[in-house]
């Protein structure tokens, strides 16, 4: 017989899916590729499960027609609905003043009155990540919704100094997320990235929790009842 201290106690395990079921959930990036790279699973779990999932691209910087076509199909595979900030063509964030970005992202808070925004981390290293983030602290302003941030993302490995409160199992939609980063074949298959290192790094997430796959967010604020 086991000693009470050796006893295995696992937490208990609340669904994020149930927490969203029949809400809209806004989900950012500073470009296509970014959601699908940073929390494609979460994305596709959620929609599976019952929430309005809008991702939003905030800008295409070069190869506009392209990288729009491909933001289309990723957002296609994870089963969610697509919004570009500024579908009228190339532009860079750099370029768009401070209190400009943050009037189109109050745009999308009073549109979809979202329960749940993601959007890039703090430890990102990416400036045009930074200023999405950054552009999303003020929006906090005008309503009230669980916000989160999603690991860095990049198309090369990269150490930075992020630390999730919160995982999501998507060990079921591990395939789907793979599927949408592919859809972006010019960052990748252009140019002869590979891939399968998400894949892995959703594996060394899963071990955190004891599942096959995860992934980790960072959690900004949420309401507990």
């Amino acid at each position: 017989m086991k000693r009470a201290c050796e006893t295995e106690v696992r937490p208990a395990r609340q669904s994020m899916t149930s927490r969203y079921a029949g809400q809209t959930v806004v989900a950012i990036g500073a470009h296509p590729d970014d959601l699908e790279i940073g929390l494609g699973g979460t994305l596709a779990k959620l929609r599976r499960d019952g929430a309005n999932v809008i991702m939003v691209v905030a800008s295409i910087p070069k190869d506009f027609e392209v990288r729009m076509a491909e933001a289309k199909r990723g957002a296609e595979v994870l089963g969610c609905e697509l919004r570009f900030l500024m579908p009228e063509g190339p532009r860079r964030l750099e370029d768009i003043k401070t209190c400009e970005l943050v009037g189109m992202l109050d745009g999308l808070v009073r549109d979809y009155q979202p329960a749940a925004v993601f959007t890039h981390s703090s430890a990102d290293f990416h400036n045009d990540h930074l200023l999405i983030y950054n552009a999303c602290q003020p929006i906090q302003r005008l309503a009230y919704f669980d916000l989160f941030s999603y690991h860095p993302t990049n198309c090369r490995p990269v150490p930075v100094a992020f630390h999730p409160k919160a995982y999501v199992d998507i060990s079921d939609t591990i395939e789907a997320k793979m599927e949408a980063i592919a859809a972006h074949a010019s960052q990748f298959g252009g140019r002869g990235l590979d891939t399968e290192m998400y894949r892995e790094f959703a594996r060394m997430q899963g071990r955190m929790i004891g599942v096959p796959y995860a992934e980790g967010l960072d959690v900004a604020r949420m309401l507990l009842h």
